[in-house]
């Protein structure tokens, strides 16, 4: 490994040239008027050697033989390659036309009308000016195909990106990311900087990510940052500051409104429902007396607490702040005609919107890209990032701050005695976490890649290149005896893990000369990556992660885990044979075997082709006379892809390392299934891209039906066995869907331009087949033939206004206010119907107006945080404002049940369940960039100032903070992620930014 980087890199350094004199005359002439070309660029094909027309469109260029291809090119007009075929003398004329910009495709590039499969690009200057430090979050409603969904708002969360729907129940449905040829395991796409970014394209049929095989079922994320340039060094420097507020507030009680429930709480509890009115309740804590005369005569004295509750506490207030955040970046880019580089650093520090949270990142990049000779180049990227993450506490667990906001509002908290409450100090205040604990993420990585492409000639090349994606991750925790976890002595953790992945890929690439009327690409090549991770966990009662980590490995007050590794194999070949007929028709093959250490003997490899086929139909005859028609092909592609286990070596039965007492001891962890083999997914695309009015109107129409079958499940088996489950493949799972982009010219003058960008996306998913074994957890399950992660639980219909208890439904037709009888009913779908977004672009001289609305439909959410924040007053918690309005006495209308003092059970069901459709203003930018002639004069080729803001509205009738929220406990791991779907459990929201910035360049 070493040394082939080091003679990767030393090669790099090492610039060769030759040449022997032949030349080359002849005169270039525009097709249709036949006058004369000047600025024409002649280039011999492989080499750097170019020469420019003169006024009179004529050049001389030497050349070594006259055997070669020559490269002719304009702006303005279609390039050409022109095989001399022994000539000396080249007259050439030019068609008018824009140059095609080539996509991304695996292995190689193809142009718009080359290509045959379903690929979307993202255009990066889109992306850099966002406020986000999120990758996935900056591209949500950009493209058609791609679902993005945040799982929290607090800062280093992970955010679910879907393409065309998840296709897999227990593995991952996390696409694959490739940042600059380097298959992404560390999952640390998301803190490339964005600024640093020269194209992104998705991969979303099988066609498209045939080349990646086994791993491309999720489809296939391509990010290429920005390479080496040429000519004198050019400076971009840019400065952000933002600003981020909560999106919205919620409608809690006041704190008359809940010492109103203190009442009817102690009241109740002592069976004494029938002296209860919410008109009474009103009357009595207006009073302010602590004895209440019921009209029966009789009197209660309320808890002696009660008369300490006289605080006026917004605890919202005390759990969201105004956060700041400051984002610089230094570019540099340029070199010469044999070295080309740029390099780049970039700062960002942001607060949360939640008291305590913060993330700092450090970016640095490298590109260097030489012309070693006139057949050999080479290239080198790298990217490192350092980040430092001031983590919160689960959403679901206690200490979390936004469980503040079910605190009672009449209650207040001590500062000097550890922020417990003054009156209810048996709840935990969320406070006291946040300032006597600390919670560190600390993250070290490393993506690079170093290649060579040696050209044969100009039909033959051959590319190499190894690629890393080192991480170093590390957590503290530590927790301090004024807390709850941490009482008495206080309580440390700290967690290590150490991930090295290798990637060393070889192809070659031939494209034979054969007429004007034929072209043919061949490709083919291997691949072998190597991945390995290592982990670590200690815990002790100390307050001091810096003494946790000098405790010996005898010391009785040390608790290690210890965390079985993960390393994985991939070998693999590949191919891609491309043919073109009178740039018409067009035929793609391509394949890939993988074979997996995933997998046992019998079933290690896995072949996975797949063909696509275009048709060009504004090229034929019949289509001159459209001259509305711009563009318009037809293309179709069915292929298979495949998709691997989460973990290692399931095929077999593994153990570990585990301590009883003071004694070591080794345990089974998994049931091994030997006929373990890869989930297939087979996916046939249709589409339909087109252009009219000169590009003016342009757009795609596709249709996509993929089926995964053979689907990795945790199938149920005895308990004897010490296990729940083992891993089979058990099932089939179906995604079906359209997707629909249109981008229009409305207006372009020499001062005003108008461009809109439309996209939208419908999903289909159901889960065709899984042999009986269904599954359930929460209130999500996988059912045959139902959506993945339906909404499974319990139909809540009202109250019963004589009783004021909840009523659900019975299944028969009728209603029970037994919870426990009441059977589970499919309700529900947390996966939308459609999504999409919807740019607008204006340019006025030097102003520049972007807007994004994004948008998601059908989705319904179910609201977890209401099982404790509007339950009518459950465990005597703070509550929405809502809940001041359920059942108090026989004869009431209400929609929410009577407040039962005894009740512990929170009963989930239909009764939080709610419509999670919304519409968003995601980004709104506008930029003006000062006039040229002035920033000339202060030594700047430019300088523009911009001013936006991020989730500025959003229009959606869920209750919670945000709609784009999808809670799920970590330690669930990948199928808890799968499973719990569309869950808001005192999740944070999106933060509304507001932005400014100032770009210059030098």
């Amino acid at each position: 490994m070493k040394s082939y980087f080091t003679c990767l890199t030393l090669l790099l350094l090492v610039h060769l040239c030759w040449a022997q004199e032949t030349t080359l005359k002849g005169k270039i002439t525009d097709s249709k008027t036949n006058q004369p070309l000047s600025g024409v660029s002649i280039r011999l094909s492989g080499s750097d050697e170019t020469v420019i027309t003169n006024a009179s469109g004529e050049f001389e260029l030497p050349i070594s033989d006259a055997y070669e291809n020559v490269v002719v090119t304009l702006e303005g007009y279609q390039s050409q390659k022109i095989f001399l075929g022994g000539k000396t003398t080249l007259n050439v004329t030019l068609k008018a036309g824009k140059a095609e910009e080539s996509t991304s495709v695996g292995f190689g590039s193809q142009s718009k009308t080359e290509m045959t499969s379903s690929i979307s690009s993202i255009e990066t200057n889109d992306v850099s000016p966002s406020p986000l430090i999120n990758l996935e979050q900056a591209n949500q409603g950009k493209t058609t195909g791609m679902f993005v969904q945040n799982s929290s708002g607090k800062l280093g969360e992970g955010t679910t990106v879907r393409i065309r729907g998840g296709s897999s129940l227990s593995a991952s449905n996390q696409p694959l990311y490739v940042i600059d040829g380097v298959p992404l395991t560390s999952g640390n796409q998301s803190n490339i900087n964005p600024a640093n970014i020269a194209k992104i394209e998705i991969l979303k049929d099988a066609s498209a990510g045939a080349m990646y095989g086994a791993r491309a079922a999720n489809g296939v994320i391509l990010i290429t940052t920005k390479s080496g340039g040429s000519g004198k060094m050019k400076i971009d420097a840019d400065y952000q500051f933002g600003i981020s507020q909560t999106p919205k507030k919620l409608d809690l009680y006041t704190p008359e409104e809940y010492n109103q429930q203190v009442i009817e709480y102690t009241l109740r509890s002592l069976s004494l429902d029938q002296f209860v009115t919410k008109e009474r309740l009103e009357q009595w804590e207006a009073s302010g007396d602590r004895t209440i005369n019921l009209p029966n005569g009789s009197a209660v004295t309320l808890p002696s607490f009660y008369d300490s509750l006289n605080y006026n506490t917004d605890w919202q207030d005390e759990i969201f702040r105004k956060a700041y955040s400051h984002r610089a970046n230094l570019s540099l880019q340029g070199g010469t005609e044999k070295l080309g580089y740029f390099a780049s650093m970039s700062y960002t520090t942001q607060e949360g919107i939640l008291i305590g949270n913060k993330y700092d990142r450090l970016n640095g990049s490298l590109s260097l890209d030489s012309k070693i000779s006139s057949k050999l180049s080479a290239n080198l990227n790298l990217n490192y990032f350092y980040s430092k993450d001031f983590r919160l506490k689960e959403d679901q667990d206690l200490g979390a701050p936004l469980q503040a906001i079910v605190l009672p509002p009449s209650d207040g908290y001590n500062v000097d005695n550890n922020y417990q409450l003054i009156v209810r100090s048996l709840e935990y205040n969320p406070l006291t976490e946040v300032n006597f604990s600390d919670n560190l993420g600390f993250n070290n990585s490393l993506v690079g890649s170093l290649g060579l492409k040696y050209d044969f000639s100009d039909q033959l090349s051959f590319d190499v290149n190894g690629g890393m994606d080192f991480n170093d991750a590390r957590q503290e925790i530590r927790q301090g005896p004024e807390t709850r976890d941490g009482a008495i002595t206080g309580r440390s953790q700290l967690g290590e893990q150490n991930l090295k992945n290798y990637i060393f890929n070889g192809w070659f690439t031939y494209t034979p000369e054969l007429s004007d009327d034929h072209r043919v690409s061949v490709m083919l090549g291997a691949s072998y990556q190597e991945s390995n991770t290592t982990s670590s966990y200690r815990v002790a009662n100390i307050n001091s992660v810096s003494q946790l980590e000098g405790l010996a490995e005898n010391n009785p007050s040390l608790t290690t885990v210890d965390i079985p590794g993960q390393a994985s194999r991939f070998a693999s070949t590949f191919g891609r044979f491309n043919y073109t007929l009178l740039d018409k028709y067009i035929l793609q093959v391509s394949g890939r075997m993988d074979g997996s250490s995933k997998f046992g003997p019998d079933n290690r490899y896995g072949f996975f082709p797949a063909v696509s086929t275009g048709w060009n139909i504004s090229n034929e005859s019949f289509m001159e006379g459209v001259s509305p028609v711009s563009f318009l092909k037809l293309k179709a592609s069915y292929g298979l892809v495949g998709n691997t286990p989460q973990d290692d070596f399931l095929y077999r039965s593994n153990y570990y390392n585990i301590r009883y007492g003071s004694r070591d001891g080794i345990r089974l962890s998994n049931l091994a299934n030997p006929n373990l083999k890869w989930e297939t997914t087979a996916q046939m695309d249709i589409g339909l891209d087109f252009a009219f009015l000169n590009d003016r109107i342009s757009g795609s129409v596709d249709y996509y039906k993929k089926t995964t079958t053979d689907l990795l499940f945790p199938v149920p088996v005895s308990q004897t066995s010490g296990f729940a489950s083992v891993l089979k493949n058990v099932g089939s799972m179906e995604n079906k869907g359209y997707e629909f982009n249109l981008s229009t010219v409305n207006v372009e003058t020499g001062d005003f331009s108008w461009t809109t960008d439309f996209n939208i996306s419908f999903n289909q998913n159901k889960v065709t087949n899984l042999q009986g074994s269904n599954l359930i957890v929460g209130v999500n399950a996988f059912l045959e033939g139902e959506s993945a992660g339906v909404f499974y639980m319990r139909k809540y219909v009202g109250v019963d206004n004589v009783t004021g208890e909840a009523l659900y439904d019975n299944g028969l037709g009728g209603t029970t206010s037994d919870w426990a009888s009441a059977p589970r009913q499919i309700v529900g779908n947390p996966n939308p119907d459609y999504y999409g977004g919807f740019t607008n672009s204006f340019r006025f001289k030097n102003f520049e107006l972007s807007a994004l609305f994004q948008f998601v439909g059908g989705a319904d959410l179910y609201y977890e945080t209401g099982e404790f924040l509007a339950n009518s007053g459950i465990l005597n918690l703070g509550q929405l404002a809502t809940q001041a309005d359920r059942w108090y006495a026989p004869g009431d209308d209400a929609d929410y049940p009577v407040l039962d003092p005894f009740q512990e059970n929170t009963f989930p069901s239909t009764r939080w369940l709610q419509d999670g459709s919304y519409v968003r203003m995601k980004t709104l930018t506008l930029t003006y960039n000062l006039p040229s002639d002035m920033v000339s004069g202060w030594g700047m080729q430019y300088m523009s100032i911009y001013v936006g803001g991020t989730n500025l509205l959003t229009f959606t009738d869920y209750t919670g903070y945000d709609p784009d929220v999808s809670y799920f406990d970590p330690l669930d791991g990948v199928v808890g992620q799968n499973i719990s779907r569309g869950i808001d459990n005192f999740t944070a929201p999106q933060p509304k930014i507001f932005m400014g910035g100032i770009k210059i360049g030098l």
